[in-house]
């Protein structure tokens, strides 16, 4: 690393960084608050299911000096798990492992190999262990470094204002988070494009097909269709997020373009439940969608995700509406509308249609979405609508809508 770095390179690097905080969590085990709003199991749970979610943490103690964190951890009862009474076997006792990260750092010149590269210092965590040492000899259990029970961080300097230059011998100081880890993210690089088995030109990342998945508010035993289902990144993501849910995809690339075979295979090789079908078909087929509802036992979906086709996939939907884009979503919707009409719904009486949607610089949002007529004859409620810039020329917006 340069001897220095820029302050604006710096300043990118903390932009990047970004955390929520919320308080009152519950913590029975630990005794750690009375009245909680929130529990530790739905905190992990949400954890799990998203993509934007690096990891979760309960805050144990925060403060300038590594003595106030040793003294609150203390008093907070926080490890009295990993501290039990010598009477109870040795071997039974909880395995752990601390890590420290700084990040609101320019440079450190005595160690060259810590500074915008990297928020792990070896020495200065060495440092800050024998400094924390009074709460550490309290734990019974083994030191774990691959595998541990409980993980625990010092987070420095996560958060603005948090730098005073009162440190011993004028050193400046970062404010000090001790916490432990609840539960990390979404493991999202396991059905990352170079991973799969099935390999597409024009695969759904699988970020965008997480969010998607949780907007639709997906639960244990759902029914989820895919009506362009392409590779089955929407799928996939569904069954990360449970694998009790009952999957079925519409695509219309036949399996010389798309091997059916190498899309289970992508799901085996993960354990995750295979989806009950993988039509080759167009979803505006009438006798698709049904053939797709006998799958499930003949009745609806409790959330339809997608990622219509526009651009290079446009070409192949077969789509003609003639309105560029947003054709292949007003295709569906409209076809939401003839089965409804029929009473053979395909999306059940509060579920979720949830979709990208294309929109060029220079056009209006609002002058794209379908019609409230379009929607009323489909049953559906427009909920909400959000922006991802693609590139200078191209956004997709994620629409959601609920069936009425």
């Amino acid at each position: 690393l340069p001897a220095s770095v820029p302050l604006h390179q710096v300043d990118m690097y903390n932009e990047t960084l970004q955390y929520v905080s919320f308080g009152n969590i519950a913590n029975k085990s630990h005794g750690v608050l009375d009245e909680a709003l929130i529990s530790q199991d739905l905190v992990a749970k949400a954890s799990a299911r998203c993509s934007l979610i690096h990891s979760s943490y309960l805050v144990v103690a925060e403060g300038m000096e590594y003595a106030d964190l040793v003294d609150q951890a203390l008093r907070s009862k926080a490890f009295d798990d990993m501290s039990e009474s010598e009477t109870v076997a040795h071997q039974n006792s909880k395995t752990w492992r601390i890590r420290r990260h700084e990040y609101s750092f320019v440079n450190d010149e005595n160690n060259p190999r810590f500074g915008k590269g990297t928020t792990r210092s070896v020495k200065k965590e060495k440092s800050a262990l024998q400094q924390l040492e009074p709460l550490l000899i309290s734990f019974k259990g083994k030191v774990d470094l691959k595998n541990p029970d409980c993980n625990i961080y010092l987070l420095e300097g996560i958060c603005d204002n948090c730098v005073t230059d009162s440190g011993p011998k004028g050193i400046t100081e970062l404010l000090k988070i001790l916490a432990r880890k609840i539960s990390s993210g979404a493991k999202v690089s396991v059905m990352a494009p170079k991973t799969r088995i099935c390999i597409t030109n024009t695969p759904l990342e699988p970020i965008a097909a997480f969010i998607l998945c949780n907007l639709a508010s997906i639960r244990e035993n759902d029914k989820v269709l895919d009506p362009f289902a392409g590779s089955a990144s929407v799928l996939l993501a569904a069954s990360m997020i449970s694998n009790s849910v009952r999957t079925v995809g519409i695509e219309i690339a036949s399996d010389k373009f798309l091997s059916r075979e190498k899309v289970r295979q992508d799901f085996s090789t993960r354990g995750l439940s295979q989806p009950l079908g993988l039509l080759i078909g167009n979803s505006m087929d009438s006798k698709i969608r049904e053939e797709a509802r006998k799958l499930i036992g003949g009745s609806e979906f409790d959330a339809i995700v997608c990622d219509p086709p526009y651009g290079i996939r446009e070409a192949m939907s077969g789509s003609d509406s003639g309105y560029g884009g947003s054709a292949a979503l007003f295709d569906l919707i409209d076809a939401i509308g003839r089965d409804r009409h029929l009473g053979t719904p395909l999306l059940k009486r509060g579920g979720k249609l949830v979709s990208f949607f294309p929109c060029l610089r220079g056009d209006n949002i609002e002058d794209l979405l379908p019609s409230n007529e379009r929607l009323k004859r489909a049953g559906l409620l427009f909920e909400f609508k959000r922006e991802q810039k693609l590139n200078s020329a191209l956004s997709r917006w994620v629409l959601s809508f609920k069936s009425s």
